[in-house]
């Protein structure tokens, strides 16, 4: 159906709205004139006697829009492309002359020198090793270490080496410990025992250090 438009006065409706209202309002005035009827406030002379009005409706066809028609763009002029000119260039052949060859003069033989032998030193004879001034002592006493019961549960062994300073009387008056063991409580209980040691009684015992190693083997416990 045709998207036509009524109108009636100054509205304008739809053709399906237009009947619908004509139609109901059709039965809401028969509605209204049975029920003034029954109550007797005007008899059939009365409704002959009222004008009747014409109601005219109207079609109005709208006039159909047309689209607007899309200005097309200017179209590009194409631009001339002009081919550039390859220049070539002829490649000009130089003309290599050759060198003169250089005359080798051939050398006489140079005399050969004659070597003389030299003599040969006498190897020097190997240094003789001198006894060392102070030797290390021997303790007079020397208590055998505890071993640590954590390091025997556990089955460590190892050896502790420590520089001594000796007093002319014997004691050991300083002890430190150049290579330790890899446990700290077999280190700890070697320098508890070694600084319990007594050496021979020397003037020449302060003169030097000594070296003293320790050693905690499972075996010989």
């Amino acid at each position: 159906m045709s998207s036509v438009a009524q109108s009636w006065g100054s509205v304008i409706y739809k053709p399906k709205s237009v009947l619908l209202f004509v139609f109901i309002s059709f039965i809401a005035h028969a509605i209204v004139v049975a029920l003034a009827y029954q109550t007797g406030i005007f008899s059939s002379d009365d409704i002959d006697s009222i004008a009747t009005k014409k109601i005219s409706i109207s079609l109005a066809v709208p006039t159909p829009i047309t689209p607007p028609t899309p200005i097309k763009p200017p179209e590009p002029k194409p631009k001339k492309v002009t081919p550039k000119k390859i220049v070539t260039k002829a490649a000009t052949a130089k003309k290599v002359s050759p060198k003169p060859k250089k005359v080798v003069k051939k050398k006489a033989p140079a005399a050969t020198p004659k070597v003389t032998p030299k003599k040969v030193a006498s190897p020097l004879p190997s240094p003789v090793k001198k006894p060392a001034l102070f030797m290390s002592p021997q303790p007079t006493y020397q208590p055998k270490p505890k071993y640590p019961s954590v390091a025997r549960r556990r089955g460590v062994e190892g050896s502790v080496i420590f520089d001594l300073s000796v007093a002319n009387d014997g004691r050991v008056t300083r002890a430190i410990i150049i290579q330790s063991s890899g446990s700290s409580a077999l280190d700890r209980s070697a320098l508890k025992t070694i600084q319990t040691w007594r050496f021979p009684a020397s003037k020449f015992n302060s003169l030097s250090t000594y070296k003293q190693k320790i050693e905690f083997r499972l075996n010989s416990y």
